[in-house]
């Protein structure tokens, strides 16, 4: 075997590992804002954001464990040859939910991101002027318009498959220009707003000897990785799989790019306990620290009060 087969088989095994620790971590997550901690704007957001990377992951190691399954001769036996066609199904039915489940979780956390910086830069209006269900009624659409945009790729893709390629590739640029000329950018400007925001309030929270707000740098850190790590799945996808690339460069940045999006949907539960920990304090809980790292806390600005979260109902 080449070497660039056993790099990409080397990848691909870091890539199984990180996924079941993300599953691990995020079914945490979800089981205790499902049943356990009090339900605020921002955990409802984060609630469907970890469900959308539980998804992602699920399909992610169904995906590497086909892909890694030995292929049967089809020879031998009628029944060996079904069972391959229902195992080639069941692989692009994944592919799609996992293309699904990662548009979702890019357009909640464009959402997140968002909110936060619109609720910094008019912090009285947001107070006044949000609707009591926002949170929900937008995961919701985003939910249905993601499922809606990978449905249609999935029909177009299988449809003109043999035929025509071309409807499949415009479905794909029409997908990326959603992900690389809208949600990215938005994310990114809101969360550099958000971040200069932070950085100016630092020297008040300074003056009053309090801590920097943890809410903020859930956000900051969540987004951060998102770009750094699932970015180069989004790229493949959308750009290098209708390039004529080498099959070699088509492997590794296949390979690495599956291992850093498997890390990025992994590591929120990470950043969560990062964050919500207390350092004096050795032993706790996995409610406390999830429910202090998601605490709603007061604007950025001095002249506002604390104030505590809102309780949104579902």
């Amino acid at each position: 075997m080449e070497a660039v087969t056993w790099t990409y088989l080397a990848v691909i095994f870091l890539t199984m590992t990180t996924c079941v620790c993300g599953i691990a971590g995020n079914s945490t997550v979800v089981w205790l804002l499902s049943c356990r901690l009090r339900r605020t704007p921002f955990s409802m957001y984060v609630l469907n954001l970890a469900a959308a990377d539980l998804l992602f992951l699920l399909c992610m190691a169904c995906i590497v464990s086909l892909e890694t399954q030995p292929m049967p001769d089809l020879d031998i036996a009628n029944d060996r040859s079904k069972t391959f066609s229902l195992l080639a199904k069941a692989y692009e039915v994944t592919i799609r939910v996992k293309y699904f489940a990662y548009t979702t979780g890019l357009s909640l956390l464009t959402a997140i991101s968002t909110q936060r910086c619109v609720s910094v830069l008019y912090p009285l209006w947001y107070k006044c002027h949000r609707p009591q269900h926002l949170s929900t009624v937008v995961s919701t659409l985003l939910w249905t318009l993601c499922f809606t945009v990978s449905m249609l790729s999935s029909y177009f893709c299988t449809t003109f498959s043999h035929s025509n390629k071309q409807h499949c590739f415009r479905v794909d640029v029409a997908i990326s220009t959603l992900i690389m000329g809208v949600f990215t950018p938005m994310m990114a400007i809101s969360s550099i707003t958000l971040f200069v925001q932070v950085r100016k309030s630092n020297l008040l929270l300074r003056r009053r000897r309090r801590q920097p707000r943890r809410l903020y740098m859930v956000i900051l850190a969540s987004v951060f990785v998102f770009l750094v790590c699932s970015l180069p799945l989004g790229i493949y996808w959308f750009v290098l799989y209708w390039t004529s690339l080498e099959w070699k460069v088509k492997l590794l940045w296949l390979g690495l790019s599956r291992f850093f999006s498997s890390v990025s949907s992994s590591a929120n539960p990470v950043i969560y306990f990062l964050v919500g920990r207390e350092r004096h304090q050795k032993q706790e809980s996995m409610r406390a620290v999830l429910d202090r790292a998601l605490q709603e806390e007061p604007e950025l600005e001095e002249r506002e009060t604390p104030s505590t979260g809102t309780q949104e109902g579902i």
